[in-house]
């Protein structure tokens, strides 16, 4: 298996939290003129391989990618986490109920 690229870290938003800051852009009166940045939390292979072990432990899964983890800080992600906590969610959707969620009909 050809694992380049598999190690890359990026950040996930899960599709329900990326549309209602989409809403919250169009309605919410203190957005003005401003991008929202969806951007959750840093992902990469091995995060999710070990979200997937937990959630399937009667499963096999590949080896790690020995990827190194993300530290990066998106400053801006602070602001669209507050937007979505004034839209009346509890913050981000966490990665790993985002794998649950869209894996849970698949076992």
């Amino acid at each position: 298996m050809d694992r380049r690229g598999c190690g890359v870290g990026s950040t996930m938003s899960m599709v329900q939290d990326d549309a209602l800051l989409h809403v919250a852009a169009v309605i919410h009166p203190g957005v003005q003129s401003e991008r929202i940045f969806a951007f959750a939390e840093p992902v990469n292979g091995d995060g999710v391989l070990a979200i997937l072990r937990k959630l399937y432990p009667s499963r096999s899964f590949p080896a790690n990618f020995q990827a190194e983890e993300d530290v990066s800080d998106i400053v801006p992600r602070k602001r669209a986490e507050a937007l979505l906590r004034e839209m009346g969610r509890h913050g981000w959707t966490s990665l790993e109920e985002s794998i649950k969620r869209n894996t849970e009909d698949l076992v």
